[in-house]
């Protein structure tokens, strides 16, 4: 019996100690929110997120549906956001920072959530690389120049909860580099750029929030 209680108590400490660094690792290192070196240029769309290009892809607004799952054909609404663009896919992983910031100093125009699934965000079956049948957050920018833009966070299989740090009213002044939103565990992040960006990343780069130049506006 003695050995059997030793047991018991060594598999007790084994957990609590296991819960103790899960939530340490939360708390102190999932949540970290560190300082960016913000560029504050004007016609510089920088990273939004922090993570890896998974596709750099030209839409528009009669190709850009994507496909149907449980919850229904989701759509981004790119009528919204011009005729035509390029779309730049991140994904996230547990490591990378999980907020998300404003890629370029403009105007807040309003953000619109959609209910969906927890699908893994690493399978898909479009050319976007996105489960944009998850649970997602839209946000839709307008720059100085007038030029349209969106940046959606995506959950997937392990992220359950998509923050929305903005919730202004429309026209509402937003800086390069402000903290817009977080996800909560491994999820993605697209943003819809307008024609007139042109894009400064490729497929496999990595990503820094606030920081890595991702567009300039033309």
């Amino acid at each position: 019996m003695g050995m059997v209680r030793k047991i018991i108590l060594g598999i007790v400490v084994l957990l609590c100690v296991l819960l103790i660094g899960g939530l340490a690792y939360y708390q102190f290192y999932f949540l970290r929110l560190p300082a960016r070196n913000i560029p504050h240029q004007a016609n510089l769309f920088v990273s939004p997120a922090n993570g890896r290009v998974a596709s750099v892809t030209h839409w528009n607004a009669d190709s850009l549906v994507i496909t149907k799952g449980n919850w229904g054909a989701i759509k981004v609404l790119a009528e919204d956001v011009g005729q035509s663009g390029t779309l730049v896919a991140i994904t996230l992983n547990l490591a990378n920072v999980h907020f998300q910031r404003a890629p370029i100093k403009g105007t807040y125009l309003g953000s619109t959530y959609k209910k969906g699934a927890f699908k893994n965000a690493l399978k898909h079956e479009n050319q976007y690389g996105l489960r944009f049948e998850n649970e997602h957050n839209q946000y839709l920018f307008k720059t100085q120049k007038g030029s349209i833009y969106k940046v959606v966070q995506i959950a997937g299989f392990a992220a359950r909860r998509i923050v929305d740090y903005i919730q202004g009213q429309p026209n509402t002044p937003v800086e390069q580099g402000k903290v817009i939103g977080l996800m909560k565990l491994g999820s993605q992040v697209a943003v819809l750029l307008p024609e007139n960006a042109e894009v400064l990343v490729k497929k496999g780069d990595i990503l820094i929030d606030g920081e890595t130049p991702l567009a300039i506006e033309k």
